[in-house]
């Protein structure tokens, strides 16, 4: 049984009248998706972190179609809101980071464990963005990706050279394991800051 407590958190995780508003705004079917998102993270709110690190990253990575930004938004870098990316029915990398990051840092991951991190996808020759997953400070994190569904070791992970990363809390330059070298502030980023203000408006808190 959910407690009220919970269930509570939950719409102020995910506020009850965006349903309505992605309804209104796009289609029924989108209203169906927020609120899906919302039960889940009912669901593995009191799950270990290991199982909530599956759970969230298999739900992105299943209930948002791959979109690219000059397609599905008609600008060369666009970083959606999780609304925005269920809403619309699409999303690419970030998208998919952003909406993991968010989740899991509300039901109750430490922000300090997890890093939106840009790596370069070797196979692929592009950039790409992955969300990571440090266990310790000095640990090799795990690596939350889109492009495949299993959690693997970032030392598992040949195919992605790390750059940087950030959280709400700092940037780094990156290296495979432990916290890398502290760059700055991340408002520095204006895809950012402008993503933190659009969450606050939708009333959510990154």
């Amino acid at each position: 049984m959910i407690s009220a407590t919970l269930v509570a958190d939950v719409n102020q995780w995910v506020p009850e009248d965006l349903t309505a508003r992605a309804e209104e705004e796009y289609d029924y079917s989108a209203g169906r998706r927020i609120d899906d998102w919302r039960r889940m993270m009912e669901r593995v709110a009191n799950y270990s972190e290991e199982r909530q690190l599956e759970e969230v990253n298999y739900f992105f990575n299943r209930r948002v179609p791959f979109r690219n930004d000059d397609q599905h938004w008609g600008k060369i870098d666009y970083w959606a809101t999780p609304y925005e990316a269920l809403g619309t029915n699409g999303g690419d990398c970030e998208d998919y980071v952003i909406a993991k990051y968010y989740t899991l840092s509300k039901i109750g991951v430490d922000v300090s464990k997890l890093r939106i991190t840009y790596v370069k996808a070797v196979r692929l020759n592009q950039a790409h963005m992955v969300l990571t997953y440090f266990p310790t400070p000095d640990a090799i994190p795990l690596v939350l990706d889109n492009l495949i569904n299993q959690i693997r070791p970032a030392s598992k992970r040949p195919d992605l050279d790390p750059v940087y990363s950030f959280n709400a809390n700092g940037m780094w330059l990156d290296k495979m394991k432990g916290q890398g070298i502290l760059l700055g502030d991340p408002n520095k980023l204006d895809l950012w800051t402008d993503l933190r203000i659009r969450m606050n408006n939708l009333g959510m808190d990154l």
